[in-house]
């Protein structure tokens, strides 16, 4: 190997080092409570999905700057789990994967109503598996 590229790979490396080391920092925000800590939730949302239909028991009420836990499961194949606000902008989601309890905690810092969708495609009834108005944070 050469000078040049010996170098170009401790330069690379170093680089390597200082992202990970920042982004696993508490200097972020959201990494304090998300790697650091283990919350405990207020709530949990139970979202089960079996033939292309989200079942929940919508709408569920959630206080702001409270941590929920969602506990999806599926019964036949693997479909996602898909928060957006009303200007359809995802909030955040998970995959779904049959057979477990797939898990996310989550805190809502914004009041609204948001829907719940599958962000998985899944097959021809895909498009349909939509909940309207599925959370309420207050």
């Amino acid at each position: 190997m050469e000078k040049a590229e010996k170098r170009w790979l401790y330069f690379l490396i170093v680089i390597f080092v200082i992202v990970n080391v920042v982004t696993l920092s508490s200097l972020i925000p959201w990494q304090t409570w998300q790697i650091w800590q283990n919350p405990t939730p207020s709530q949990v949302v139970e979202v089960t999905y079996e033939n292309y239909v989200i079942t929940m028991d919508a709408p569920v009420q959630i206080k702001a700057n409270e941590y929920i836990q969602f506990d999806a499961t599926s019964a036949d194949v693997t479909y996602g789990f898909g928060v957006f606000r009303k200007d359809n902008s995802m909030v955040f989601q998970m995959q779904v994967l049959p057979g477990r309890t797939n898990t996310i905690i989550w805190k809502f810092d914004e009041t609204g109503m948001y829907d719940v969708r599958s962000t998985e495609y899944s097959g021809p009834k895909h498009s349909d598996m939509v909940v309207r108005d599925a959370l309420e944070v207050k």
